[in-house]
């Protein structure tokens, strides 16, 4: 176990520093969540009365493309130069591989996701209880979490493809829907003083299915 873990870590090590020193992919993910969050802004808060409505959707919209083009551009940056075929011949658990990941790709989502709340606030004027401000960094990750944990498998499964950036979207997002409803209905209700808890159980019941099914499936994906 301290071994699976420790492959695990590095892989996240590698890849935060990759993006750290790079930083490719997080700024023009930024610049389009805050293009989703102004197009919202000029475009249905003017319209609509309920601004927590707006500001939470556009959260979780910003969430669904920022999401997409993070996983797509962290499998093809594993696919150049072979970096994924290394990794792959370490005499390593392969699954430890996956983990490390799934772990990297959600610290990313959840990390342009958490800048994007601060867009909705200052542009849509979403502003949830502070109390409530840990559940919501809770279910940013955990939303996050099952975004990834499907978004690893299937970007490494299109990444050879040309239509990749066609391709992964319709695959993924109706795979993540139910992660997107409950994280809609519970960063409302934050503002609303509900407590969805059914929400809650599926969120995170998802998320343990799509983890396991990666989890069993990775070593297949990648030696096909």
């Amino acid at each position: 176990m301290r071994a699976f873990l420790r492959v695990a870590a590095e892989v996240v090590r590698k890849d935060l520093l990759v993006e750290a020193r790079s930083k490719r992919v997080l700024n023009t993910a930024v610049v389009f969540s805050l293009l989703v969050v102004v197009v919202f802004a000029f475009g249905f808060a003017q319209t609509f009365v309920d601004l927590d409505t707006i500001g939470s959707g556009a959260l979780w919209v910003s969430f669904v493309f920022a999401g997409t083009f993070g996983v797509i551009q962290s499998a093809v940056s594993e696919e150049q130069d072979a970096a994924l075929d290394g990794l792959l011949l370490a005499p390593v658990d392969r699954s430890a591989i996956y983990v490390g990941k799934v772990v990297s790709s959600t610290a990313f989502v959840a990390g342009v996701e958490l800048l994007t709340v601060g867009f909705v606030v200052v542009f849509l004027d979403y502003s949830p209880p502070v109390a409530a401000v840990p559940a919501l960094v809770g279910i940013v990750v955990a939303a996050s979490f099952g975004f990834s944990a499907a978004g690893v498998i299937l970007s490494l499964l299109t990444v050879k493809s040309q239509l990749r950036e066609l391709l992964l979207p319709m695959l993924l997002v109706p795979l993540v829907i139910p992660v997107l409803l409950a994280g809609v209905s519970l960063t409302r209700g934050l503002t609303t003083g509900e407590s969805p808890r059914s929400w809650v159980v599926l969120l995170l019941a998802y998320d343990g299915i799509l983890f396991l099914a990666g989890f069993v499936t990775f070593e297949y994906v990648v030696e096909g």
